[in-house]
């Protein structure tokens, strides 16, 4: 994800250049058969489907879509569970200004807990992505605790977070992320919440790195969320910040291979290595694509690969569709990822 780029961004979108771009990029796919695609193969795939919201944040972003509506959305496009962005409800972006005190939680909580129960839909975990940085040393959990105590008014199962830090002290990151981490797994212990880690840039996406992180924390209700396409250590800083223009503006696809986020990343943990480690520790999984090839196959990951992995680590759990095409639209983009998830599995 490119969520710490995103929390830094203050500027306006530039509309016009993204709403032309928006619906392009599809069109070199176009033949490929969505029809029946939430249900083909669901018979024969074993894991329940939940829905990333960052899948839907550039169209939030426009105001496309209210997040409010996340539910109804992942319903309409055949998952069962959902995975909600803290992002989505603490800032700008909801057209009911919402409060982030106890009360406002809880309000926030009920009325997600009626949409989701309207839409049939299952509460999974919230990705916290502004807070204090868990690499480093932190005084203050409370912008954790409030949600985790939203995790559990939802009956969600965790809520994931980020170890960031820097990228100069490896023992440092290492100490501040385990003493960080067992204070989170302490107080959601009770309220019955799992801690959980992506892979998610700099030393967390180093698997080995994560990996002595995680066996160090004393909690069971500690754990991983392994993310297929989040293996990139160093970034091209430059390189970056133009894929970041790529997705609030969008992009037009001029190339057989669309840009994606890899472009930027200088240095990488190998992603099938790294994923078949942290799945041992899995208490979700999340299936993130980054564009496609003419035939619907992720430009970079090998989906057929990743699943025989994910399957033989017994893992049974939800897995969640993360869409991250710069040059196509969003909602296509949840259902060519869908078709492609399904279609990989054997």
């Amino acid at each position: 994800m490119l969520f710490s780029v995103f929390t830094m961004y203050k500027g306006k979108m530039k509309r016009r250049k993204f709403l032309n771009s928006l619906c392009l990029g599809t069109t070199a796919i176009s033949s490929l058969n969505f029809t029946n695609v939430y249900n083909s193969f669901l018979e024969d795939f074993p894991y329940n489907l939940s829905l990333a919201q960052f899948s839907l944040f550039r169209l939030e972003m426009m105001r496309k879509s209210d997040p409010m509506d996340f539910a109804k959305i992942s319903s309409e496009l055949g998952f069962q569970g959902l995975e909600y962005l803290q992002m989505s409800y603490t800032g700008g972006l909801l057209k009911e200004k919402r409060k982030t005190s106890l009360n406002g939680i809880k309000k926030l909580a009920k009325d997600l807990n009626t949409r989701a129960d309207d839409y049939n839909q299952k509460n999974i975990l919230i990705m916290i992505d502004i807070g204090p940085d868990l690499g480093t040393y932190v005084e203050n959990y409370d912008d954790y605790h409030i949600w985790i105590d939203c995790a559990s008014e939802m009956k969600c199962h965790s809520i994931r977070v980020n170890l960031r830090g820097s990228d100069d002290s490896l023992s440092k990151w290492s100490k501040n992320s385990i003493y960080n981490l067992s204070k989170l797994c302490e107080y959601a212990k009770p309220l019955g919440i799992n801690i959980i880690v992506e892979n998610h840039g700099g030393f967390s996406s180093n698997a080995d790195y994560l990996v002595n992180v995680i066996e160090n924390v004393n909690f069971n209700n500690m754990g991983t969320l392994p993310d297929f396409g989040n293996f990139c250590v160093k970034q091209d800083e430059k390189k970056l910040a133009d894929t970041y223009k790529l997705f609030t503006e969008g992009a037009e696809k001029t190339l057989s291979r669309p840009p994606t986020i890899y472009d930027s990343c200088i240095e990488r943990f190998d992603m099938y290595e790294g994923v078949e480690k942290l799945m041992k520790y899995a208490k979700g999984v999340s299936a993130k694509t980054h564009g496609f090839d003419l035939e619907g196959n992720d430009v970079d990951i090998d989906y057929k690969k990743m699943l025989k992995i994910v399957k033989k680590s017994g893992y049974s759990g939800f897995i969640g569709v993360e869409a991250q095409a710069f040059t196509m639209d969003p909602i296509e983009a949840i259902k060519v990822s869908k078709k492609l998830l399904l279609n990989s599995y054997s």
